[in-house]
């Protein structure tokens, strides 16, 4: 792409933004999701109007699917995906007004299909206090006895404990710990050690404010961290807490990182390697951690609504048991913006608490 065509996209969108009305709120939020779009359309050579002229309606399908991606990790609600691809619409619509596109190729219905529906948090998965209690006491259960048996060796078992024990226990989004793929920014690879305090039990992550957050860890996890910590023994603190186990990525990394990669692999396993070298591997994607959760959640005999229990269910079954005893601390564990966002997360528990109420006041 020419430096013309990256110029004249960018100067639609400045156009587009003053042209926006009145409402700064509007022309921030646009501001922000067409730079995150147009960083999107470079980053595959697809910012210019040639391209949306050319191939509009599969290029914004592609979108709409990496935002449907980004909510299925947790990133974004459905909500805020379709109101950054309603924004996007918006764009593109002035750019036919002025008469650089000679149509809009995000009204169709086949562009808009991988979008998300919209639905509210009260009707999506969450995990019960039982669904809770019987996932963390099957990987407690199989890394006590593995680590009894194999000592510093239990990998894998320690590992399962410490991903469920995280998911249970801190409220944290799937994309805040895991890695994103697609996403490049730094607070979308994965946790790193370095940004786990043992100290004070907290997490440093890139929350859905799009700045760093702190996550508190609750005593209930910290043992299984521990014990992740110890077996895993990881060379360096940028080494990610939960990495990969995709073999392809992992000699990835150590091509990437290293001009002799093949003499050194011809000699050792990967993983020695990684090690050796202290090259990080990349962390287990927020895909491959719904694959082992599924896995883990089978063999435990636990289900959801009849279906495998997702990652943020584990967020909302937190957030659920802590709202029903304490409205500001859940509000604090979740990291929600205000208590009125909390509250509108879980209306459903004051509308049933209210019911309640009201019931008894009739009863007397």
């Amino acid at each position: 792409m020419s430096v013309d065509d990256a110029t004249e996209f960018t100067e639609t969108v400045d156009r587009y933004l003053r042209s926006s009305g009145d409402s700064t709120q509007y022309r921030d939020t646009a501001e922000t999701v067409l730079g995150q779009f147009e960083t999107w359309l470079r980053r595959r050579d697809l910012d210019s109007f040639e391209h949306l002229e050319r191939d509009g309606e599969q290029i914004i399908r592609r979108y709409a699917d990496r935002l449907n991606q980004r909510v299925d990790a947790d990133g974004i609600a459905a909500s805020t995906a379709q109101m950054y691809y309603n924004v996007i619409s918006g764009f593109l619509g002035f750019c036919v007004r002025d008469g650089v596109l000679s149509r809009n190729p995000a009204t169709t219905d086949r562009a808009r299909e991988p979008l998300p529906r919209d639905d509210q948090d009260r009707t999506q998965q969450f995990w019960t206090p039982d669904v809770r209690r019987q996932l963390v006491e099957y990987t407690n259960d199989r890394a006590y006895e593995a680590i009894e048996n194999e000592g510093l060796d239990a990998t894998e078992t320690v590992r399962e404990r410490a991903f469920v024990h995280v998911l249970a226990y801190t409220g944290v989004r799937g994309a805040e710990v895991l890695r994103v793929s697609g996403d490049d920014r730094e607070g979308r690879q994965g946790l790193t050690w370095n940004r786990v305090d043992r100290e004070s039990w907290t997490f440093r992550v890139w929350g859905k404010s799009q700045s760093w957050e702190d996550v508190s860890v609750l005593e209930q996890a910290r043992d299984a961290i521990e014990s992740w910590y110890r077996v895993q023994d990881p060379p360096t603190d940028e080494w990610p807490v939960f990495p990969t186990a995709h073999a392809p990525s992992k000699y990835a990394a150590v091509r990437e990182a290293r001009e002799d990669a093949e003499d050194l692999l011809a000699d050792a396993d990967v993983e020695s390697v990684l090690r050796e070298c202290e090259i990080a591997p990349p962390a287990i994607t927020t895909h491959g951690a719904r694959t082992v959760l599924a896995r883990i959640a089978e063999n435990a005999g636990v289900e959801v609504d009849g279906e495998a229990p997702k990652l943020h269910g584990a967020r909302r079954g937190l957030g659920d048991t802590l709202f029903r005893k304490d409205r500001g601390l859940a509000s604090d564990i979740l990291r929600h913006s205000s208590l009125s966002v909390t509250k509108e997360a879980y209306s459903h528990i004051d509308a049933s608490e209210r019911g309640d109420a009201a019931s008894e006041l009739l009863d007397e």
